[in-house]
């Protein structure tokens, strides 16, 4: 939207620069056009370029930039003004109010910025005014509607910024809901999807490798059918803990997949420390303190791993299904140990 309303600012004021030279004698808008490109339409150049080229990471990037261009328009209005006032030229009362609307409204520009702002314009404009020697009561008049108009834009931009504001918490809530395992708070496999798609080619695209693991809990649903779902959901959260607690940096991801399937991203990992964690995971499992009625209820996993190396080719697709295969050779040779291949 905000670009859209730049360009449309940009085709405005280069306008108004061709009226200034159909408008007025030389000695004017050689003036007002220098004033123009230094303070308006350079500048407007210059944001068109970043928020096509480069888009902006937020709705409050560039508000420096934007602030000049505003003040810039309605000093350049009031010097214009000015001009025309010593020259005897007419000039419209409406382009202060339509800078005004641009700056307050368009522009979407912080609250007290953009007060601060028209304070400025209105305050220069009104200094302007007096200096032409206008009746007071007519400067009066024109200043209550200029505020009135301040007023409503700067209401409407504080309300729409809200709007915005609110709905996008909203939105990031419902996707981190999304892409969150309820029982767990670990990544669930919608997010598995898209970040083993993401890393893996980014892995490739790099020459970086990018370690794989799945963790399944052994003898799961015997547990549940002998101490019921609330011990099931307590193993489970306390499988969740230990995935966590090997996430120790910013590239490593965890995630619940199913019902007591975990998967664990390390990517960057090399050999010895994708082995080290899967040896980790086996060893804190079986050591569980997990009672039932004062007695100990004993708890495995079985693992598999496949490690990308840095000149490996291999699609997310395949690595999963590599993996796969590993996690269940470790079920197959007795579970409660992992399985490790390098590529």
């Amino acid at each position: 939207m905000r670009r859209w309303a730049l360009i449309v600012a940009l085709l405005l004021y280069i306008a108004f620069a061709v009226m200034d030279v159909i408008k007025f004698p030389s000695e004017i808008y050689k003036i007002t056009l220098s004033t123009r490109f230094i303070f308006v339409i350079i500048p407007l150049l210059y944001l068109n370029f970043l928020y096509w080229i480069k888009p902006p990471k937020s709705i409050r990037s560039n508000v420096f930039l934007m602030l000049i261009i505003y003040l810039g328009s309605g000093l350049n209005h009031s010097l214009i003004y000015y001009i025309s006032e010593l020259n005897g030229f007419a000039f419209s009362e409406l382009g202060i109010v339509l800078i005004i609307m641009f700056g307050c409204l368009l522009l979407v520009l912080p609250i007290k910025q953009a007060s601060a702002a028209t304070v400025i314009i209105l305050s220069v404009y009104t200094l302007v005014k007096l200096h032409a020697d206008h009746q007071l009561s007519d400067l009066l008049f024109i200043l209550i509607i200029l505020s009135f108009v301040t007023g409503i834009c700067l209401t409407v931009s504080l309300v729409g910024q809200k709007t915005i504001y609110q709905n996008y918490l909203l939105i990031n809530k419902l996707y981190n809901e999304s892409i969150t395992d309820g029982l767990t708070k670990l990544n669930n496999k919608r997010a598995f999807q898209e970040q083993i798609e993401r890393l893996t080619s980014i892995a490739m695209r790099d020459e970086t490798s990018i370690g794989l693991i799945f963790i399944d809990a052994d003898y799961f649903k015997a547990v549940n059918d002998s101490f019921g779902h609330s011990t099931g959901d307590d193993l489970l959260k306390k499988l969740a803990q230990v995935v966590d607690a090997k996430c120790r940096r910013s590239t490593d991801v965890g995630f619940r997949i199913g019902g007591d399937e975990f998967a664990l991203i390390l990517y960057g990992a090399d050999e010895k420390t994708l082995e080290s964690v899967c040896q980790e995971i086996v060893a804190d499992v079986a050591t569980f303190d997990l009672k039932i009625d004062k007695k100990n209820v004993q708890t495995s996993v079985s693992v598999g791993a496949t490690l990308k190396s840095k000149s490996a080719k291999i699609t997310s697709a395949k690595l999963i299904e590599l993996t796969d295969q590993y996690l269940y050779e470790a079920k197959r040779k007795g579970r409660n140990q992992f399985q490790l291949s390098c590529l």
